[in-house]
């Protein structure tokens, strides 16, 4: 009986009292929201990032430099570029503008991980 007298009372408040139990649930609330507002607002960042990636396009374009190394003159040789990143595949190939030994120019991009294959194991795989 008294813990309903308690509670017909507590729902029976003054303006001022109800305006202040308002204000305190919504302080409550309010508190418990921003954590979650700005998760949410990070997570919305990293989404944009991606979206900037895709809407960049496949093929990107760097400029850096590689080293070779000439196995006749036992020399290392660091060279400039431009280098064309596939952002699906992953594979990178390098612009390379010469003239070759007939006098043709040639404009092309090459792979930057060449396999050499060895031609003493391919004639033993063939016997």
């Amino acid at each position: 009986m008294v813990l309903k007298a308690s509670l017909q009372r507590c729902w029976r408040l003054s303006k001022g009292e109800a305006m202040r139990r308002n204000l305190i649930v919504l302080a409550i609330v309010c508190t418990m929201l921003v954590p979650v507002w700005g998760e949410a607002n990070q997570q919305k960042g990293v989404v944009r990032e991606l979206a900037a990636c895709v809407e960049s396009g496949r093929y990107q374009l760097f400029q850096g430099s590689y080293t070779t190394f000439d196995l006749k003159r036992k020399e290392t040789y660091v060279s400039q570029a431009v280098f064309l990143l596939d952002s699906q595949t992953g594979e990178v190939k390098r612009y390379v503008n010469k003239v070759d030994e007939e006098g043709r120019y040639i404009e092309t991009w090459l792979p930057t991980d060449v396999t050499v294959t060895d031609k003493r194991r391919q004639a033993q795989e063939g016997k």
